[in-house]
């Protein structure tokens, strides 16, 4: 019986931020990312519910936030792997009849794949870089590209294909090189933080001999990352030929986004750790829909990778499970500008910088990053103050902006079951 449903393709990135597209930023070169944006939506207010591998991980194939599904941070550090009682996308697929298929990086523990749905699991490693001489990101591209042209159109297919690239190590691409010029890499804008009136562990990290940078600094992983880019363009560039060769392009949902994005400099700070700027939280979140248009090419309308489960499902004309607490994002292809009270909340417990746990919330022209911890808090103007330079969390002039959203917070936090013993007991570390 042939299929009347469509398949689905997901494309995961790591630490990929949501401007390192062409289409977004012409210092960078992805003309196969670009296709799929110009063919399908680009969702630029696409958020993680924390910028670190595993739990956002746990977000985009749960639909629940990490305290809610228990990643509280990297599970070799504490959380084991990923609790199979929760809800999964994998799972919701399956039971619905298709075809599901991972293929990659996981970084959500050691416990089978198929525990959570997934069928078939290739090239699957657990860790956050992979073990020396593993076959990653090329074994990736050619698994997927395998999975496409060899399926079976009995039934329809969801395939998870999930890259380690752009993660660190930073290394120079020697193939896509000669595309870059290293002494013109553009500069974050706010290299120039200062980071006075902000927590002083920021100062610290950026101060901090091993890791402060100058601009020359700057520039090289700025060069070595956009070289790293285009090596997963070319890669997503042949997972899409593949899928056209196999005549299953106008029937399929193709998905693209990443689990968290990398700081380059931006206020001076290299990586990720335990912040909120946008260079690290913000994600890429492109969707192609077959007979699916939208009001608008580009949907700047905030919304969370926790959504992307149920948005999918929806996409494919799957029913979500009442077990999914995040709703569809698709009735933003409806309207023609984002509904007032848009906001969404993001979380961090523990990474590479130390114990600085927080949560935070973000609505069009504030973002709000309330620490157990640390103070000060962070408050930032996003409209007026894009790149988050100027921290108004202390000022008296914005004192009851800082009460209402705390509010908020804790109010979020409630509902979703946050538990604040639980929350913060400690983790391993590295």
């Amino acid at each position: 019986m042939a299929q009347t449903r469509s398949n689905v393709l997901l494309i995961v990135t790591d630490q990929q931020q949501a401007a390192a597209i062409g289409a977004v930023d012409d210092s960078f070169e992805t003309p196969n990312i670009d296709r799929l944006v110009a063919s399908g939506t680009q969702f630029t207010g696409c958020h993680s519910t924390c910028p670190q591998c595993s739990p956002s991980r746990s977000s985009l194939f749960t639909g629940r936030y990490p305290h809610q599904n228990g990643m509280r941070t990297l599970p070799e550090w504490g959380p084991g792997p990923l609790d199979t009682r929760n809800p999964s996308v994998a799972r919701a697929f399956r039971d619905a009849g298709y075809r599901t298929t991972y293929i990659g990086k996981w970084h959500l523990g050691e416990t089978d794949l198929g525990e959570y749905g997934w069928e078939t699991a290739e090239n699957v490693h657990e860790t956050s870089n992979p073990p020396a001489g593993f076959p990653t990101d090329e074994r990736t591209c050619e698994r997927a590209v395998s999975a496409l042209s060899s399926h079976d159109d009995d039934a329809p297919f969801f395939v998870t294909v999930s890259f380690n690239l752009p993660h660190p190590p930073f290394v120079t691409d020697t193939e896509f090189a000669e595309r870059f010029d290293r002494d013109t890499t553009p500069l974050p804008e706010s290299f120039t933080d200062d980071l006075a009136g902000k927590p002083s562990f920021q100062r610290e990290r950026a101060n901090d001999e091993e890791c402060a940078l100058d601009e020359d600094a700057v520039r090289e992983i700025g060069y070595q990352y956009r070289t790293m880019v285009a090596r997963i363009d070319d890669h997503v560039g042949r997972i899409l030929d593949a899928l056209e060769r196999s005549g299953l392009g106008e029937e399929t949902v193709v998905a693209f986004t990443s689990d968290h994005g990398d700081m380059q400099g931006a206020h001076r700070l290299n990586k990720k750790g335990v912040i909120a700027y946008d260079e690290i939280l913000r994600v890429p979140l492109v969707l192609r829909i077959p007979d699916r248009t939208s009001k608008r090419d580009r949907i700047p309308d905030l919304v969370s990778n926790r959504t992307i489960p149920a948005t999918l499902l929806d996409a494919a004309g799957v029913d979500a499970p009442p077990a999914f607490d995040a709703e569809s994002v698709l009735d933003a292809f409806g309207r023609r500008s984002p509904p007032d009270d848009e906001r969404v909340f993001f979380e961090h417990r523990y990474a590479y910088w130390g114990e600085h746990p927080y949560r935070g919330v973000r609505t069009a022209r504030w973002k709000f990053v309330e620490y157990w911890w640390d103070r000060p808090n962070e408050l930032y103007d996003v409209t007026h103050d894009p790149h988050e330079m100027t921290n108004l969390a202390a000022d008296p002039d914005h004192a009851e902006t800082v009460t209402r959203l705390q509010r908020e917070v804790k109010r979020w936090w409630d509902e979703t079951g946050g538990d604040e013993e639980q929350w913060l007991r400690p983790v391993a570390g590295p």
